[in-house]
């Protein structure tokens, strides 16, 4: 904030945020405006197959590889829900350990701000975990839609963790919360999909 303001050293600033030379409003607002972004890009992180969000767990669980670093507590974001074989980026916690997003994920854009407290990370291949993806089914509504939807997805190996969708003019438009193992997996389930009968488009649900 004191760079963003022009100031090289500290004390000037101070100085002239005393004297009112700075706007003191201006500058609150823009401090509060920083925080809720950061903590809503933070926060808004829970590991895989945990009991409560928020919680981290070792990186090798989740196949996540942190340069320089062995052991290191990791969070999935679950804003861009990040799966093995996106491009990801770390961002250091302050005391909650690395929170990964997805490359493209529009908080990152956010979080850049602070450039020195990202790392380098990536994926190893060693993932015991399943990952959590959002699935867009888009549709003519017919007579045992779900039915084949949901046999599709658990020929597939992806367990249904959420569902919701609507009805209108006959058109469905259905969304599932599903585990999928990596990104190889989830583009052979999204063909499969687009392929039951009357479905015309099957997408994974992006940030963008």
């Amino acid at each position: 904030m004191i760079r963003e303001t022009g100031f090289k050293k500290a004390e000037d600033f101070y100085v002239a945020l005393g004297s009112g030379k700075v706007p003191v409003g201006q500058i609150v607002n823009k401090v509060l405006n920083r925080l809720k972004t950061e903590e809503v890009a933070q926060e808004e992180a829970v590991p895989l197959k945990a009991p409560k969000a928020g919680r981290a767990i070792a990186g090798g669980d989740l196949g996540i590889r942190v340069k320089g670093v062995e052991d290191v507590l990791v969070r999935l974001a679950k804003c861009c829900t990040p799966v093995p074989g996106d491009e990801i980026v770390g961002y250091i916690s302050m005391g909650k350990g690395i929170t990964i997003h997805r490359a493209d994920c529009s908080n990152v854009k956010a979080l850049r701000r602070n450039p020195e407290r990202f790392t380098p990370v990536g994926w190893d291949g060693g993932a015991t975990h399943s990952f959590l993806v959002q699935i867009a089914v888009d549709s003519w509504d017919r007579p045992r839609l779900l039915e084949d939807v949901a046999r599709t997805f658990a020929e597939h190996g992806a367990n249904i963790v959420e569902y919701g969708g609507h009805v209108e003019d006959q058109l469905a438009k259905n969304w599932y919360t599903v585990e999928v193992g990596d990104v190889k997996a989830l583009r052979g389930l999204l063909t499969a999909l687009r392929n039951v009968d009357a479905v015309f488009d099957a997408y994974r649900v992006t940030p963008s």
